[in-house]
């Protein structure tokens, strides 16, 4: 079984959003160079209502950067 590294990603405009894009686009790709799942489990930004072209779960989105910060879950955090 894959280890599995959980990522934050605070700030969710336009480099943001394309960041959890090509990290969705290429999952098995960077799978399987990295021999492990990298999973976006929480999205942080001010303005959480507006639809930037990304499948996201809504359950992963917060306005809170903190939920992020302290969360012990997330290995990775990436500030766009």
């Amino acid at each position: 079984m894959m280890r599995k590294i959980n990522v934050g990603i605070i700030g969710f405009g336009t480099i943001g959003s394309g960041v959890h894009k090509i990290l969705q686009e290429n999952r098995d790709i960077i799978s399987k160079r990295l021999g492990a799942i990298v999973e976006v489990v929480k999205i942080a930004d001010l303005d959480i209502t507006t639809d930037r072209g990304v499948k996201v779960d809504s359950g992963i989105l917060t306005s809170d950067a903190q939920e992020i910060i302290k969360n012990s879950k997330v290995n990775i955090v990436v500030e766009l």
